[in-house]
């Protein structure tokens, strides 16, 4: 009988077996990709422009945040007069 070869799902590695002995045989270990600094800066790269986005985001609701404020602020500010305010009476108050 001859020897089968078996991937590892772990290492990605491939395991040579003897079904005779059932043993392994032979172990050959699954080259990884090197690191490469240009890829890593590229990267980097991104996240900065994410942490950009990030802060542009904040601003703009800071700033949406500030408008409804005033807006709550002039509307809070404007008098009512006192012929309107009879006009709005409760109507629980028409009996």
């Amino acid at each position: 009988m001859s020897q089968f070869e078996v991937k590892c799902p772990m290492c990605k590695g491939t395991l040579i077996i003897d079904p005779v002995n059932q043993k392994i045989v032979e172990h050959k270990s699954h080259e990884h990709q090197k690191a490469n600094f240009d890829d890593f800066l590229k990267n980097q790269k991104k996240g900065v422009a994410w942490d950009e986005k990030m802060k542009k985001a904040k601003e703009d609701e800071e700033r949406r945040k500030a408008e409804i404020e005033n807006k709550f602020k002039e509307a809070k500010d404007i008098t009512i007069d006192p012929e309107e305010k009879e006009s709005m009476r409760s109507p629980f108050d028409w009996d």
